[in-house]
């Protein structure tokens, strides 16, 4: 149970990227388009900086996996969704070795919110969390998504780790 905390809050806290500055909610800020955030995240690894060297896939047809260097025993799996305010959601189950089999607890949901600014920006800010940290935008000067990588980064470590769980 320990394991799944810990992996429970760096799948939370290892999210908020390192290398951009946060700052509040921008003024004259609206939720982001549901369809744009869907766009950002679709096909991509949101790479959690701190925490455990991991990250999350969020798969085209709505699959998210979970996985962190620093406890490469252990998975999460599950699904996202973008809500009308422009929130990624995602809940996942993790698994863990327990014995001859994998243990399994589901996680609780988790929203991250989107906001445009008013130059076109997309910020996102994590639950509980009063910062928001810029994603990118036309007069952001960030040229990619801060964070997020094309492709499944960590694909053939959840198939190994999943094999070895017996899943």
């Amino acid at each position: 149970m320990k394991i799944t905390i810990k992996l429970m809050a760096a799948a939370l806290l290892g999210t908020i990227p390192s290398l951009v500055v946060a700052d509040p909610k921008p003024r004259s800020a609206k939720p982001a388009p549901p369809q744009l955030v869907a766009s950002i995240y679709a096909g991509k690894t949101d790479v959690w900086a701190e925490g455990c060297n991991g990250g999350i896939y969020y798969s085209p047809n709505q699959q998210a996996r979970a996985w962190c260097g620093d406890n490469s025993d252990s998975l999460g799996a599950g699904e996202w969704k973008v809500d009308s305010q422009g929130r990624v959601c995602h809940q996942l189950s993790w698994y863990w070795p327990n014995g001859n089999r994998a243990g399994k607890s589901l996680g609780e949901q988790a929203c991250i919110s989107h906001v445009v600014d008013r130059w076109g920006t997309v910020w996102r800010s994590w639950p509980d969390d009063t910062e928001w940290w810029p994603l990118a935008g036309k007069h952001s000067g960030i040229k990619k998504y801060s964070g997020m990588e094309k492709g499944y980064k960590f694909h053939s470590s959840v198939v190994a780790t999943r094999s070895k769980l017996g899943l």
